[in-house]
This record gives structure tokens, C-alpha cells and sequence, in this order.
């Protein structure tokens, strides 16, 4: 699925990498998240309980967050025993947490859901897809901003693992790319401008 282009693109990331600096987590105390548990707290309170931090952008109409969901609970459960905390965030115009929790529910999701109710996240990590997924340290600099890897199925011959490679990459002080190609649905502001989510290269989106 990663193309001859988008490998050359992970190659100057690494060259990258460790560049990332802690002004770009500017916002997280601006950011107030409300969880599928009814938990409150500003992104930087969250950032600052783990030793580093995986927002997932999440929502309940893409199917490319349904293809990943087991993905993305199997990655926090085995992180979290390294101090790597996942939290999942809905920053989608019109999801309400009220339809986000029967989301939970019904789907029988094992992470909570956290409602960034006026995009401020989002627009703090430069989330524009879902599931792209932000991995921020503990002082708030933005150390990966991509996709888990770029399979479409579990099992794909060819996998790159891009968000494992950085997480390893932070805990063994080696050199990770910083960025990798992004796909997904794209993240509205404004329900005039929503329309059916679907996978695909976001207009605009610059691995």
C-alpha cells in the first residue's frame, strides 16, 4: 500500500526526527476533553499523567476507524505497561457524547471515547483524519503524527509499523520518523461541510 514516495518521505523523517520541539503542544491547556466515563480533563493534565501520550482521532462513522480498533486496544494494552497511556478523541462536528457512549456500548470498545467538543485538539496537533493517531511526551512536544501503519487488513505482506517504530524508537533513544503518510476520513469542523465519512487521502493532507 506505501509507495516507492511515501517510503523516500519516511527515510527524511528519520532524518528528522528528534527535531520535534515542545511549542508544538501549544494549546493542550486550552483543549478540555469530557470522556465516555464522564472523566474532565484538559489535554495537557492528560499529557502529563504518562510518560508519553497517543491521541487517536476517532469517530463513529469512519470505517477506517472500525478496521483499526483492534489494533489500536491491542497497542494500548501493550504500552501501557511501558508508560505509553492511548487516548482515543472524537473531534468531529456533530458527535455528541451521548452518541459516542452508545458507541462504546455498542460496540463493546475497551478504551473510552474523549469528546473535543470544539475541535481545539485537533487543531492544536494538526489532526485532519481519523484514525490518525499524535504521540506527544510528556513536556508536550508532538514526537509522530501519522497512522498506525499502512496495512489496509491485519496479515498484509509488506507492513510498515510506523507508529510502533516511533514508540520503540522513544523508549530506546533511537531515531524514528516523525511523520508517515495519512489516509482516513476526513475531520469536520462544521456540520454544513460534513458529508458521508469514507477512507482516503484528505485534499490537502501532506505526509
Amino acid at each position: 500500500m506505501a509507495s516507492s514516495d511515501s517510503r523516500h518521505l519516511l527515510l527524511v523523517a528519520v532524518l528528522l526526527a528528534g527535531c520535534a520541539t515542545s511549542h508544538q503542544g501549544r494549546g493542550l491547556e486550552h483543549a478540555t476533553l469530557v470522556s465516555t466515563t464522564r472523566q474532565s480533563a484538559t489535554a495537557r493534565e492528560l499529557v502529563e499523567a504518562a510518560d508519553g501520550t497517543v491521541f487517536v482521532f476517532w469517530s463513529g462513522g469512519c470505517p477506517c476507524v472500525r478496521r483499526y480498533q483492534a489494533r489500536i486496544e491491542a497497542l494500548a494494552a501493550e504500552w501501557s505497561e511501558r508508560g505509553i497511556a492511548f487516548v482515543q478523541v472524537s473531534s468531529n462536528a456533530g458527535e455528541s457524547l451521548e452518541s459516542l457512549t452508545a458507541n462504546v456500548r455498542t460496540r463493546g470498545l475497551k478504551l473510552p471515547v474523549w469528546r473535543d467538543d470544539d475541535g481545539a485538539l485537533a487543531e492544536a496537533l494538526e489532526a485532519k483524519s481519523t484514525p490518525t493517531a499524535v504521540f506527544v511526551a510528556r513536556d508536550g512536544s508532538v514526537l509522530y503524527r501519522g497512522w498506525i501503519d499502512n496495512e489496509r487488513a491485519p496479515g498484509e505482506d509488506g507492513r510498515e509499523a510506523w507508529l510502533e517504530s516511533a514508540l520503540n524508537g522513544f523508549v530506546t533513544h533511537r531515531p524514528f520518523a516523525a511523520r508517515s503518510p495519512t489516509w482516513g476520513c476526513t475531520i469536520t469542523r462544521a456540520l454544513g461541510r460534513a458529508a458521508a465519512p469514507h477512507c482516503q487521502q484528505p485534499m490537502g493532507e501532506q505526509p
